[in-house]
């Protein structure tokens, strides 16, 4: 299946569909009109003297109200329809290299301190978030976050969940009905703190579940019904004190509000994030659904399936009932005219105990089963991928000896027109490429390359090689150290902590089984030559003797000589630059051996300084 014409062909049919809602549309809002001006004249017919009667009113009214609730349902489908038309067309977007900046880009989940992700541009603007994500709730976006770049001492996802995971991606790659389903909900607008809040508040129920408490509201809703009829049948018929009835009515509401005081943290709280909770449920009440229905025997979903199973009733429609509760009560307590008699009726707090009970029953589940949901999208969010670069491949995880040899190794980020592929070997032959060339030629885009590829090859994806094959390597990089003046941290101070951590997960004698793949681009190159040759040549040994692989970039051809000190598993390879009709060119390709000229002058001429 090809992708592009796949994604057109649908694109073409929703803008159809869009048109011809778009016609309905129109004819509906003609047809409120005439309707409207139609009961305006009826009224004045039955009112002005005529002698209609005034069931008269009622067809015109009625039909008026059936054009309401028509063009209500037209609305709907037409939002549907633009959300498919928007979600096809970020996908062609994708195709053509043009989505940066379109959609999250996880810019909550950055962390200064993560070993790989700041240097990896896994988070932020044009990220390879930004690219994948397709979750339309904080917990997939969290899930897609922890699989890209989960905490630096946790250790790496074992072999078989690797697989699971390949295995479910390479399932639904095909299921373009299920993303669209999912990408017409539309893009979430909860933040992360705001959906553990509410996760949490889910799961703790208040002090409504008591019977004594429905009990007492059912009882005090019965007498205001009869306390407020009471006084509407006293001013109807006069046959009563007014001022009694009324006193009556007020005394019983007294009661009401006193009871209600007694209960005001839990209804406050139910309030507060009723507020919130509806949309969000909502979300969640699809991407469940989904869950429940998707297509696929993998383990990976079928174990997400199991995370659902609690009694015979779909998971989905529990959720539904809750955010059907949680939205009549917010109804009521936005409605001005409805409030007053919800208070007396004490119906809002028989939804809010209805509310509780829900939490009661299920609330120790929530967590599970938004955390099934979010690994549905970010499967899906693999899934697109693989979709729409279904040329790449699924990494071989191999056991045993550190190695991450690729052929056919690219950028994931880089449009594919502009991606020069490399092939790269690291094992127990060559631990360790030393990378020198020219300015601009590739050097830390190769480097940037073999992280992000791991990062995705550690989360179940496909990665960008037509092949891949590595052991179990936790990614580590010095490449985007930055200052600090508040911290008056300076650039090779932050470069020396960075490295420190690096070497620290190196040595970790608790996690043995899986060795730091190291990426270190111009290493110490904020300090004098003698002193950057001495500290380089600790760090590097530091780290191969742990047993950790990697790659070093330098500008400083002096510590190529380094490869050639005795037993060192290690190679120099380099990137170089050409000149044709006085232009300089690059064709990013890495070669073996020490580049053989620089290009820093030249560049400083081109740039019309005089050197």
């Amino acid at each position: 299946m090809d992708c592009r014409s796949e994604y057109e062909k649908r694109l073409q049919a929703r803008q159809q569909a869009y048109a011809s809602l778009r016609r309905k549309d129109d004819q509906a809002v003609s047809l409120r009109t005439a309707l409207l001006c139609a009961a305006l004249l009826a009224t004045w017919v039955v009112f002005g003297g005529w002698g209609v009667p005034w069931q008269f009113l009622l067809f015109p009214i009625g039909i008026f109200i059936g054009t309401v609730f028509y063009h209500g349902s037209i609305k709907r489908k037409l939002l549907v329809a633009t959300r498919a038309i928007e979600h096809y067309q970020r996908c062609l977007k994708r195709l053509d290299g043009k989505w940066v900046g379109i959609g999250p880009d996880g810019e909550e989940f950055i962390d200064p301190l993560h070993p790989y992700s700041g240097d990896l541009d896994i988070f932020g603007h044009g990220s390879l978030f930004q690219l994948l994500n397709s979750p339309v709730t904080p917990a997939g976006e969290k899930t897609l976050a922890s699989w890209l770049a989960p905490e630096a001492n946790k250790a790496l996802p074992s072999k078989e969940t690797i697989l699971d995971r390949q295995k479910a991606v390479h399932n639904l790659r095909d299921q373009l009905d299920l993303r669209e389903r999912l990408a017409i909900i539309g893009p979430t607008k909860q933040s992360q703190q705001d959906a553990m809040q509410l996760q949490k508040w889910l799961a703790n129920p208040g002090e409504l579940t008591a019977t004594w408490v429905s009990a007492v509201g059912l009882l005090l809703g019965v007498m205001g019904v009869l306390a407020l009829g009471h006084f509407f049948v006293t001013i109807a018929m006069g046959t009563v004190s007014t001022s009694k009835s009324l006193s009556l009515l007020i005394l019983v509401v007294l009661l009401q509000m006193g009871f209600l005081y007694h209960l005001r943290a839990t209804l406050l709280a139910i309030k507060q994030y009723s507020e919130h909770a509806v949309l969000e449920l909502q979300r969640i009440v699809r991407v469940v659904s989904a869950l429940e229905t998707v297509r696929g025997d993998d383990p990976a979903i079928k174990r997400l399936r199991h995370e659902l199973v609690e009694d015979g009733t779909p998971t989905s429609q529990k959720i539904h009932q809750l955010e059907r509760t949680v939205s009549q009560f917010d109804n009521m307590c936005r409605n001005a005219m409805i409030a007053p008699l919800a208070l007396i009726s004490m119906v809002g707090l028989h939804f809010a105990c209805k509310i509780d009970h829900w939490r009661s029953m299920h609330g120790s589940h929530v967590a599970r089963w938004f955390d099934a949901a979010g690994e549905l999208e970010a499967l899906l969010a693999f899934a697109q991928l693989h979709f729409e670069n279904s040329e790449y491949c699924f990494p071989q995880i191999e056991e045993g000896a550190p190695q991450f040899t690729a052929h056919g190794l690219s950028h994931p980020l880089l449009p594919s027109a502009a991606a020069v592929a490399n092939d790269v070997a690291l094992g127990e032959g060559c631990r360790l490429l030393l990378i020198s060339g020219s300015n601009m030629s590739g050097k830390s885009t190769l480097m940037r390359s073999v992280g992000i590829n791991t990062a995705l090859a550690w989360s179940g994806a496909p990665v960008f090689a037509r092949e891949l094959k590595l052991s179990r390597l936790q990614v580590a990089a010095a490449m985007r150290v930055q200052d600090s003046l508040q911290t008056g941290t300076s650039h090779f101070f932050a470069e020396l902590k960075r490295i420190q951590l690096i070497v620290e997960l190196a040595e970790d004698k608790l996690n043995e089984a899986q060795k730091v793949l190291f990426l270190l681009d111009e290493i110490l190159h904020g300090t004098n030559s003698h002193d950057r040759l001495v500290g380089a040549r600790a760090v590097i040994h530091s780290l191969l003797k742990s047993g950790s692989v990697g790659l070093v970039t330098t500008h400083d051809l002096s510590l190529s000589e380094i490869v050639n000190e005795q037993e060192l598993p290690a190679k120099n390879v380099h990137f170089r630059d050409e000149s044709v009709d006085g232009k300089m060119t690059f064709d990013y390709k890495m070669r073996t051996g020490v580049v053989p000229k620089s290009n820093a002058l030249t560049l400083m001429r081109l740039l019309g300084l005089d050197v």
